[in-house]
């Protein structure tokens, strides 16, 4: 017996991680409904799949969940129990959100895969080689000032340890390191913008400006010089304190050349009222700064209402009003205005005021057609949404058909769930039925069009030369490592490479609540 296998034997017995738990799920921002029956019947399900196939294989459960033939036993599950129908026998849902009222013959969306049983299918169909560009990723610094600063933000953020952490200081389980090991050693994804949660600024920030370009920094000394792995956020906040400040902060950071976009929260502000990007006394200067500075992308955080949040300035209105006044601009919908209390079905006009529909409705009262300037990103959406594939395929078909087919961003929220392999997985083998396609228009998922949403258009919406980029970074020491990393997920050395870093249940979400002794605002 290895070292390595002796080392994962000693590991605490603990009920295992799935790779995509069924359900509502929390990115740590906010509180997800309870599972429902339904998703509890999910979850024993898969555990029961993945059973049945690691012993005929004969691997140890924990290993077989890290595979790939593990996240296909989580798809299969998925695919028999969506809310499209061809479910099979189980339990009413009784709580939480109510499960698609879309009838159809068959689920509208489905996950092509091979049995979990043939692990070596599972390895080849749910591989690929794609450019992915993740342009929602996260992690914190631990020694920095927010920590006294902020504790309320540094409570909240203490919550999104993962259970396995046994760091001295929890908050290195959260760092850089574990950053670049999810984003780029354990899953697939090319590039990454990181981002931040909300703040008033640097002493404030999980990631202040500064610590950022020293992310970015640290991840080009381990790439091939002329390509970018890092890109940045600048999150501001112009409803704190001085609008001057805040403006010659967006100057300070434009000054340093590594200013992607600039990212808002519009639902947070002081004594948990928001703003609206279109308020010409607080959101318009904004907006003319990032324009004379020659930053023409504007990200905003809509839907999935965070903790303490002001929903009355939480949808898309203000963004999309803002494309036509300035179409030389481009405006990013974060989360695509998804919101968890709403089950996505058809676009449904009569009824458009949360979730998607309310970014379709307001697409069309301001006469925004697809493929303009306005964006969609589905960090958090498509973890949401995976496992009932009838609420996916509309979710997505929406977006691609009303947002436009070069107009979604791929993003995953990581790592506050971890690597988003399982994620990137799910994507390569979701479809939507030719049903689905001509009853609503939406789009098939061909691997062109995936290849778009994956990284394609990110690219072209950050300026970045894809064959340049991948002929660069195809042979740097992090792509290099990649392989070695895998082997020592094989040999037991890093057990588990997808466990989530953040909590995912209504449970864990009320736990670190339970520590917060104020509203979460600085």
């Amino acid at each position: 017996m290895s070292a390595w296998r002796r080392r994962l034997e000693q590991l605490p017995d603990r009920r295992p991680e799935l790779p995509l738990r069924p359900g509502p799920v929390s990115n740590g921002e906010f509180v997800p409904p309870p599972p429902t029956a339904h998703d509890r019947h999910m979850a024993e399900a898969v555990l029961d799949r993945v059973d049945a196939a690691a012993r005929r294989n004969g691997i140890e459960r924990r290993r077989f969940l890290q595979s790939s033939a593990g996240v296909a036993a989580s798809l299969v599950v998925f695919n028999g129990c969506s809310g499209g129908g061809g479910a099979p026998a189980a339990a009413p849902t009784t709580t939480g959100r109510p499960r698609s009222t879309t009838t159809t013959a068959e689920p509208g969306g489905t996950f092509v895969t091979p049995e979990p049983e043939d692990v070596a299918a599972c390895e080849e169909a749910l591989a690929g080689n794609e450019f992915i560009f993740d342009v929602h990723t996260h992690h914190v610094v631990p020694d920095g000032p927010w920590r006294e600063n902020a504790r309320r933000i540094a409570s909240m953020v203490a919550g999104l340890v993962p259970a396995g952490c046994t760091d001295t200081d929890p908050y290195r389980c959260l760092d850089r390191t574990a950053y670049l090991h999810d984003m780029f050693l354990a899953s697939d994804t090319t590039i990454a913008l990181l981002s931040d949660v909300p703040n008033s600024g640097p002493l404030d920030a999980p990631v202040p400006w500064e610590e950022k370009r020293e992310t970015r920094r640290l991840a080009a000394a381990l790439s091939t010089p002329g390509a970018d792995r890092v890109l940045l956020h600048d999150v501001i906040a112009p409803n704190f304190g001085d609008l001057s400040m805040r403006l010659g902060e967006m100057e300070r950071t434009a000054g340093t050349l590594e200013v992607a976009a600039f990212k808002v929260y519009t639902a947070w502000g002081p004594d948990g009222r928001g703003f609206a990007l279109d308020d010409p006394a607080i959101g318009i200067p904004v907006v003319e700064k990032a324009r004379e500075l020659g930053v023409r992308i504007m990200c905003g955080h809509k839907g999935l209402p965070l903790l303490e949040f002001d929903r009355a300035n939480n949808g898309p209105r203000d963004f999309v009003a803002l494309s036509r006044r300035y179409p030389d601009m481009d405006f990013v919908i974060y989360h695509g205005a998804y919101e968890i209390q709403t089950r996505e079905g058809a676009y449904d006009p009569g009824a458009a005021r949360l979730g998607v529909d309310s970014l379709v409705r307001a697409l069309e009262e301001h006469g925004v057609g697809p493929n303009e300037n306005v964006w969609a990103e589905l960090g958090t959406t498509w973890r949401e949404t995976l496992s009932d594939p009838d609420e996916a395929a509309h979710t997505v078909g929406k977006l691609l058909r009303h947002v436009g087919e070069d107009r979604v961003l791929w993003g995953t929220d990581g790592v506050w769930y971890g690597s988003p392999q399982p994620q990137i997985m799910a994507f390569r083998a979701f479809q939507i039925s030719p049903e689905y396609q001509e009853r609503f228009g939406y789009p098939a998922l061909t691997d062109e069009l995936k290849a778009k949403v994956f990284g394609g258009n990110a690219a072209r919406l950050f300026g970045v030369d894809v064959e340049a980029t991948r002929c660069a970074l195809d042979r740097d020491a992090l792509t290099m490592a990649r392989a070695e990393h895998a082997s020592l997920v094989t040999e037991g050395a890093i057990p588990t490479p997808w466990e989530a870093r953040g909590p995912l249940t209504r449970r864990d979400v009320f736990a670190w609540l339970s520590h917060l002794r104020s509203p979460w605002t600085p």
